[in-house]
């Protein structure tokens, strides 16, 4: 069953690593002006790692906003929770290279419904340095989702707990559930083509 198991792990990687090469490719035929090439450079899009933990838990908290203090467990909780139960996870963590530092700028993580007929992002994060990343972390977390989500062969993406779903309905993400147990759903219909 091990055997199983880890071959599903080594499996839904390699579809996550293709879905982000596919948004890397896709950003870098979008990236035109010089404004653009400045805010996107040293971006990196990466597989949750233990250094992404360590810099959310670390980092982060020191830039919170009375109005914002974090999601309700942490990052660690939740990754290793995924990463154990759920082999075919979403995760990416956003890192870009600026001055000489590497600064984690988002993260998200998600789960596949049984069939795989839907992807639920469940957690996404940003940094609030003020030094915050100028692209924005929403166009490449969602736009790998929605790749993965091909990849996967599902019917629709599901972004569970949205605080602000003005930010989510510019790409194309319409409210479905209001008022549930973990606040408001928004979803998306995935084209196969």
């Amino acid at each position: 069953m091990e055997k199983n198991l880890e071959y599903l792990f080594a499996y839904y990687q390699t579809l996550r690593l293709h879905a982000r090469g596919l948004v890397v490719n896709d950003l870098n035929k979008r990236i035109k002006t010089e404004q653009e090439h400045i805010n996107w450079k040293g971006i990196t899009l990466a597989s949750i790692t233990e250094e992404a933990l360590r810099f959310a838990r670390l980092e982060w908290p020191r830039h919170y906003m009375e109005t914002y203090q974090g999601i309700e467990k942490s990052w660690e909780h939740l990754f290793h929770s995924f990463m154990n139960n759920k082999p075919s996870n979403f995760n990416i963590a956003i890192w870009q290279d600026l001055k000489d530092k590497k600064i984690l700028r988002g993260m998200a993580l998600g789960d596949c419904s049984h069939g795989k007929e839907h992807l639920n992002i469940r957690y996404i994060e940003r940094s609030h340095a003020p030094d915050y990343f100028r692209g924005g972390v929403l166009l490449p977390i969602l736009a790998a989702a929605e790749q993965y989500a091909k990849l996967l062969g599902c019917k629709h993406i599901c972004l569970k707990g949205v605080q602000n779903s003005d930010e989510f309905a510019k790409y194309g993400y319409i409210v479905y559930k209001e008022g549930s147990p973990s606040g408001r759903c928004m979803k998306k219909e995935m084209s196969h083509g």
